[in-house]
């Protein structure tokens, strides 16, 4: 299964988008100043006039801005096929558990092969299944303990009741 559209969650994913640029720029000016500093700090540019060092200021800024700005864009581009490859799935988890609470579970669970939740996909699938599985045998003991109603056996029909919904614990823990 193939998702196309890689901006499913706008606010979510700009706001990391957002994040990742601001902290790219933070550490862009971090390393600018200190291999500025570095640099002219270094053994013999004191020897330097004041319009060389002028010139190299001019051209490192200039060459500095470009590298950070190749290496911004190349983070951010990356940055939204890998954000696809994790919000995707969970706006997909999302519309899953939506149609669960509503107690559609005919749905079904697919992941991509480089989704980077493939656990939480297969365990929401193994859920669905057992969910459904149990729900079609207490479907079936419900039918068979209505057919011992009706021939009057109240104790196999008791019986058959015990069992329904046994599989699903609805006490809380400790208490």
């Amino acid at each position: 299964m193939i998702r196309r559209k890689y901006i499913v969650k706008p606010a979510l994913q700009l706001k990391y988008l957002l994040i990742f640029t601001v902290a790219i720029i933070v550490l862009g000016f971090l390393c600018y100043y200190a291999f500025f500093n570095a640099l002219i700090s270094a053994p013999g540019m004191e020897a330097l006039s004041a319009g060389t060092v002028k010139n190299f200021r001019t051209v490192y800024a200039s060459g500095f801005f470009w590298v950070i700005f190749i290496f911004a864009l190349f983070i951010l581009i990356q940055s939204v096929f890998y954000f696809h490859r994790i919000i995707g799935p969970m706006f997909v988890f999302e519309g899953i558990m939506k149609k669960l609470a509503k107690g559609d579970f005919s749905v079904k669970v697919h992941w991509r092969k480089r989704d980077q939740t493939k656990e939480l996909a297969a365990a929401i699938k193994n859920m669905i299944e057992n969910t459904r599985e149990n729900v079609l045998k207490d479907r079936q003991a419900i039918k068979s303990a209505v057919k011992a109603l009706n021939a009057k056996d109240s104790e196999k029909a008791k019986k058959l009741l015990s069992k329904a919904t046994h599989w699903c614990k609805t006490e809380t823990p400790g208490k």
